[in-house]
């Protein structure tokens, strides 16, 4: 009688979806930071409430919301190739169609869907920062940009980085969806195994723990980061102002 389960087939097929933990996690890291990057844009559009654009962020990210994360890849990967031959007719131009990357269409659709979500978590953090520190630092002769680089970002970050870290983990497992558009990843290859051998169980099991491992090792990480992050810093310049002051101080001891 046949195995109904084979276990140490799991954790040979675990070993041969090693390889592609760095293209899942290339993926997802691409995608948080640009998506992370358009979400601090959108955020801070909405703040200021930038006519015209503020409007247009509104329309785009209800779409990328309100649509599953699996038909925007396969619009877009669709929607490239027409948009290429649009040009070439347009402007005479000779383009590829088909030369683009779907590794970086993946990305680039995964950064949007990235962006409608963390642009409330930024925009969020970014009015929990205590106004008085920006009047101060605007006291001290800081421009706007000044005032959010050195005094807003730095204190919004520490507000929005756990629920940052929750995204990039929803990310991790996004990107299994990235087999639709031909990426070999690790969701894709498991699917390769056990169509080769038959056992798509023990081949998705495998998967299922390789992700779960990661899932761990990002929230370890991710702690020491917050515990960082919290810990309370005393800036350079007033660290110098302190060493300054030592040095200045009188000495009080008695000569003989």
């Amino acid at each position: 009688m046949d195995t109904i389960i084979d276990f140490p087939a799991i954790g040979q097929y675990a070993l041969d979806l090693l390889p592609y933990i760095p293209i899942t996690l290339a993926l997802s890291i691409v995608a948080t930071v640009l998506g992370t990057g358009l979400g601090l844009g959108i955020a801070l559009i909405k703040l200021a409430r930038v006519p015209v654009l503020s409007q247009l962020s509104a329309i785009l990210v209800s779409y990328l919301r309100g649509t599953p994360p699996i038909v925007q890849l396969l619009l877009n990967v669709n929607a490239v190739p027409i948009a290429v031959l649009y040009i070439n007719h347009a402007f005479g131009t000779s383009w590829n169609a088909l030369a683009l990357s779907p590794f970086l269409v993946a990305a680039l659709t995964f950064a949007l869907i990235e962006a409608a979500y963390s642009s409330e978590t930024i925009r969020a953090a970014l009015l929990s920062v205590d106004p008085k520190e920006v009047e101060a630092a605007h006291a001290l002769g800081m421009t706007p940009w000044q005032t959010l680089r050195r005094v807003t970002v730095p204190n919004a970050t520490v507000v929005a980085f756990p629920t940052l870290v929750n995204h990039f983990i929803g990310m991790l497992k996004q990107s299994s969806l990235a087999f639709v558009v031909s990426i070999v990843e690790i969701t894709a290859y498991a699917k390769i195994l056990g169509g080769r051998d038959y056992r798509f169980f023990e081949a998705y099991l495998a998967t299922a723990i390789i992700y779960w491992a990661l899932t761990v090792i990002v929230e370890q990480i991710a702690r020491r980061v917050e515990r960082a992050l919290a810990r309370p810093r005393v800036p350079a310049a007033g660290r110098r102002a302190r060493r300054a002051a030592v040095s200045a101080r009188p000495a009080t001891g008695v000569t003989a």
